[in-house]
């Protein structure tokens, strides 16, 4: 296990750029290349057309004026020594082996992700997407997107829970080549797993106050949906229910599922949750 800091090689790339230059040439040199391997993972996970217009570079050159500001002082936030508290405190309690923390750049994408690097997947942070003194709920009305530093302590545990699923079942880090199914189940094991450790309900940190009332008043009906579509693969289906504001949130029913899995089974087999797959999860339901 490594914590490699890309953050700081992005920071001093972005600042020895005058303003007014293109940004491109020094960061390919100073930092595309030596952390290549990241951002092709990056790339690979999401897709390149999911950076818009110019895929990664065009994404990379519009974030740079924010990004270049955000970063500066990026070091102060403290987040590199909470990643590597957090997996220690995380990693007696998953069967797996360690993987790569990246605290760098999501470009806004995400606070945190797994990302598959080399074959393998990782943990990054989106050190853009904290600042000191945010709230750690949503605002009534608002959907969460900046998060307090103190907060990558349901990150990493959230995200640990999803590598030690990946490499229990050899699933893919990307959207793209799992299942509905797969991708509802790699949320609930994480959002429970990180529930019982923290001893809070972690969803209620970027889910909006009402839409998750909502969820819950209609969570039967909610469940037998999306239950059709289990099959169906790919970003499309990852759009639909995982982005911000989707009318109907896969972190939902698969934190719903794996709730109601642990009742059925003891809180004391979230290590066994983690590592089932998904049909055994549905199986342990009927």
């Amino acid at each position: 296990m490594a914590l490699i800091l890309l953050y700081r090689d992005v920071a001093r790339a972005l600042g020895s750029t005058p303003y007014g230059y293109p940004i491109w040439p020094r960061f390919e040199e100073e930092v595309y290349y030596p952390h290549r391997a990241y951002f092709e993972g990056l790339v690979a996970t999401y897709g390149e057309e999911s950076f818009g217009e110019g895929g990664l570079r065009g994404a990379i050159e519009r974030a740079a004026p924010q990004l270049r500001e955000q970063l500066r002082h990026a070091h102060a936030l403290g987040l590199e020594g909470e990643a590597q508290r957090w997996l220690e405190v995380v990693a007696p309690r998953l069967t797996w082996t360690l993987p790569n923390i990246y605290v760098g750049t999501l470009l806004y994408t995400a606070p945190a992700a797994t990302l598959s690097v080399l074959g393998r997947p990782a943990i990054a942070l989106g050190v853009e997407r904290f600042q000191p003194g945010t709230p750690t709920s949503p605002a009534p009305g608002q959907t969460k997107y900046w998060y307090a530093p103190a907060e990558i302590a349901e990150m990493i545990p959230h995200e640990a829970a999803h590598v030690a699923r990946m490499q229990a079942l050899e699933l893919s880090a990307s959207p793209r080549k799992l299942s509905l199914l797969d991708m509802v189940m790699l949320e609930g094991t994480a959002l429970t797993f990180t529930d019982l450790l923290v001893g809070r309900p972690t969803l209620a940190t970027f889910m909006p106050p009402q839409q998750l009332a909502w969820h819950q008043a209609n969570d039967a009906a909610i469940r037998e949906a999306v239950a059709q579509e289990y099959a169906r693969e790919g970003m499309e289906v990852f759009t639909k229910y995982f982005t911000t504001g989707a009318p109907v949130s896969g972190y939902w029913v698969g934190y719903s599922l794996c709730a109601e899995w642990l009742r059925r089974h003891g809180t004391d087999q979230i290590g066994r949750l983690v590592g089932l797959p998904s049909a055994e999860i549905l199986a342990g339901l009927t």
